[in-house]
């Protein structure tokens, strides 16, 4: 039996369709397969991701911090919240105002401990600015603190020295160790 030649193109055609079609199929599984273990493996190290995360906690004393960063990642398991780019708005009881803001932070949830880190800059309602590599929050003391290198500026002086200490409930402020000031006439 001789096949014309019009029933062999069309043969042809049908073939490479068919083999066509498995191929996408065979592809497009795999891709579901690939986002499924993907997605899965998201939902085993993070719990939850927030645009806009703002978090607010007041103290007894009046105190009063806000955390507020572009992205927030948290992770149940370890009870971390994974921050980018921070700001940190603090009031202490006696009412002096701290903005500080960094590239990243990690917040403690159980403890309601913080940590930011990266370009840290402190700025303070009376016009001084702090520049620290980082800083830390222990809720059990109530303060911010670093044992970083420091440097501190303001209209009349510049001053360096190692660590910063802020007390919430108090309204104190210290750079413990290695102080060098450099006043302006």
């Amino acid at each position: 039996m001789k096949l014309s030649r019009k029933t062999i193109i069309i043969t042809s055609i049908g073939i490479i369709a068919i083999v066509a079609l498995i191929a996408v199929f065979v592809v497009n599984k795999s891709r579901v397969n690939k986002t499924e273990a993907i997605v899965k493996q998201l939902q085993n190290s993070v719990d939850l991701k927030i645009k806009g995360f703002v978090y607010t906690e007041v103290g007894a004393a009046g105190s009063k911090w806000e955390v507020k960063a572009e992205t927030a990642t948290y992770e149940k398991d370890q009870k971390i919240a994974e921050l980018d780019k921070v700001n940190v708005k603090l009031v202490t009881s006696d009412g002096h105002v701290y903005e500080m803001s960094a590239d990243k932070g990690q917040a403690m949830t159980q403890e309601k401990n913080i940590e930011i880190k990266g370009n840290v800059v402190v700025n303070s309602d009376n016009g001084d600015r702090f520049f620290t590599e980082y800083i830390k929050y222990s809720d059990a003391e109530k303060k911010f603190y670093t044992d970083a290198p420091v440097r501190m500026e303001n209209k009349r002086m510049k001053i360096t020295g190692n660590g910063l200490v802020i007390f919430m409930n108090k309204g104190e402020l210290s750079i413990p160790s290695a102080v060098k000031a450099i006043i302006n006439n």
